[in-house]
């Protein structure tokens, strides 16, 4: 949040504490906290079990493997999702629970949340790109130089399975992207609806 934001949000908080409020309309600004909180809980959840069987399993792979960068890609794959989740972690601090007692509470909290899941999106982007780069050395490796390559009836299949897993990525965060510009704007409504009470 740039600091005008900063100041109009203040702004607009010090207007709704002040103003008597309509019941309905601060009834769905909880509503909207509500369900944004249980959406950074079930975060939090797909965190853990993301991590909790990607990490024993990448490290398990990599102690298994056959050959020195198939090891490396594993231990960078099981670093990327380490990373990940603490980021994931970190950047739901303070936002897993709404203490709010105020409408005015309840549109920081929802400002916030919204800004962190923004956040995280631009995050995951990331992740991805990290992922394909680890994943297409390890697919190489397997396919040319490793001591077991694969079959070359065999290689497609490897480089349409990357390209699989890319596209449907890319298309769930292109789609996630599109939810949170739509959930903004519902929250901008919210508050503008606040406002002409």
């Amino acid at each position: 949040m740039t600091t005008k934001d900063d100041l109009e949000l203040k702004q607009w908080a010090a207007d709704w504490q002040a103003a008597p409020g309509d019941p309905a309309s601060a009834d769905k600004i909880r509503q909207y906290v509500a369900r944004r909180g249980r959406l950074f809980w079930s975060f939090a959840a797909a965190d853990l079990v993301v991590g909790g069987i990607a990490l024993p399993v990448l490290v398990y792979l990599a102690l298994v493997s056959r050959t020195s960068v198939e090891r490396v890609a594993m231990l960078g794959l099981a670093l990327i999702t380490v990373l990940a989740v603490m980021f994931g972690w970190w950047n739901r601090r303070g936002v897993l629970r709404s203490s709010a007692t105020t409408i005015a509470d309840y549109v920081a909290i929802s400002a916030e949340r919204l800004r962190r899941m923004r956040m995280a999106w631009r995050v995951s982007w990331l992740v991805l790109a990290a992922e394909v780069v680890v994943l297409s050395i390890w697919v190489w490796d397997r396919t040319h130089s490793s001591t077991s390559p694969i079959a070359a009836a065999y290689q497609p299949l490897a480089w349409g399975w990357l390209g699989g897993f890319t596209l449907a990525a890319a298309l769930a965060l292109i789609k996630f992207g599109r939810w949170l510009s739509r959930d903004a704007e519902r929250f901008e409504a919210l508050k503008r609806e606040l406002r002409r009470d």
